[in-house]
């Protein structure tokens, strides 16, 4: 399943269709609210030229604006995600959704958002605004990332540094392997549902012995976390009633895991769209291989998502092109258009790597050899 953070944390898709009240705005390029780290107040924009009072919004952009100006920032983050994955938005609709987190008390969000403007508009407006407000949102941890990304460093030290990241570089493998065991959380169930079974506990516990030891390294000394849930609703009950990009129409019932803002999530079972029944619980190797394709969105996120890199887009393309017409439809979520497709084969190519060998992995294998290539060498594996 998609990330949900940065592009990837919402599981929305909203199709309400809003009447503006008031103009529309553009994100201001120098951000002149005067904000704080510690305010949640939205930052202040100036009015769009091109907007017009009044006028029936019915683009993800216009309704993802017209939320944000009536301060309901969760909704403009839903609007301003589909204006990037469905309209190619550009700059200013990433802007708007970290504005939005920072006004939601989003602290992490917003410093990942305002991370991905930089990146991937590096010298517009807006990724001078988004370096100032990570400077403001964490001034100590900004430098320290940017540092370490400028110069290629390596941690060698144990402890925290300055950003409070943990350094495993000189840990034994087995401490990083105990540490991240121990970073384990289950959830209760709701809705007298059954409780996550000391099976599937053993079942995804095996899984940390199958990834590498510096592929352990990196998730440790970036915090990942994980959670086992009943069932997805147990964990997000909104969830079901909010339809999952690529799912064709279904909802966090029949996600079997996820990647959420530094946390894999799995789930035991999934629900029945149609009946609302809770299907058996999963299979090992289905466990297995959704964990290993979590963990690759997990280390997409700890490489500052380099899935929607240039040279990563590159050799995406190169494999994509050769791709068969008849094979594509049986490939097709890791197909989509604008960004997902990247990271979504981004994900599934790394559990690949790590030994998934459910599902499409012998034809994406075939057709995606550069992609797989780029991988690897990114990962040292």
């Amino acid at each position: 399943m998609k990330n949900l953070s940065p592009t990837s944390n919402l599981l929305l898709n909203w199709c309400v269709i809003l009447i503006c009240t008031a103009p529309a705005q553009a994100a201001d390029p120098a951000l002149k609210g005067n904000v704080s780290s510690t305010s949640k107040t939205a930052p202040s924009l100036p009015a769009s030229k091109n907007a017009a009072a009044g006028a029936i919004v019915t683009s993800a952009y216009g309704q993802g604006v017209h939320a944000y100006q009536a301060a309901r920032y969760n909704e403009a983050v839903a609007y301003m995600y589909d204006a990037i994955m469905k309209e190619k938005a550009g700059a200013n609709a990433w802007l708007y959704m970290g504005n939005s987190y920072y006004a939601m008390g989003q602290k992490k969000r917003a410093i990942e958002t305002y991370q991905s403007i930089k990146t991937r508009f590096p010298g517009t407006p807006q990724a001078i605004a988004a370096a100032q407000y990570l400077q403001r949102l964490n001034p100590v941890s900004t430098a320290a990332k940017t540092d370490a990304t400028e110069t290629g460093a390596t941690e060698t030290a144990e402890g925290k540094d300055e950003s409070g990241e943990k350094k495993a570089a000189t840990m034994s493998p087995a401490a990083v392997l105990a540490g991240l065991r121990q970073r384990m959380k289950i959830i209760r169930p709701a809705y007298g549902r059954t409780e996550v079974t000391k099976r599937t506990i053993a079942a995804v516990d095996a899984c940390f012995d199958k990834i590498p030891p510096q592929v352990r390294e990196i998730l440790y000394k970036n915090d990942i976390k994980f959670e086992i849930t009943p069932t997805m609703i147990d964990k997000y009950p909104e969830g079901a009633y909010q339809e999952v990009a690529g799912y064709e129409g279904g909802t966090s019932k029949s996600c079997p895991g996820l990647f959420d803002n530094g946390t894999i999530v799995l789930s035991q079972a999934t629900i029945n769209e149609s009946t609302d029944e809770v299907n058996k619980p999963r299979k090992v190797d289905d466990l297995e291989g959704t964990f290993l394709h979590e963990t690759g969105h997990a280390l997409d996120h700890c490489l500052d998502w380099y899935s929607r890199s240039k040279e990563f887009r590159h050799n995406y393309y190169l494999d994509i092109a050769r791709v068969p017409d008849d094979v594509a439809p049986r490939i097709s979520y890791f197909l989509q258009k604008s960004d997902a497709g990247q990271i979504e084969s981004c994900a599934e190519l790394t559990s690949i790597l790590l030994g998934n060998n459910r599902g499409k992995d012998a034809e994406l294998t075939i057709y995606f050899p550069n992609t797989l290539s780029f991988i690897r060498k990114k990962l040292g594996l």
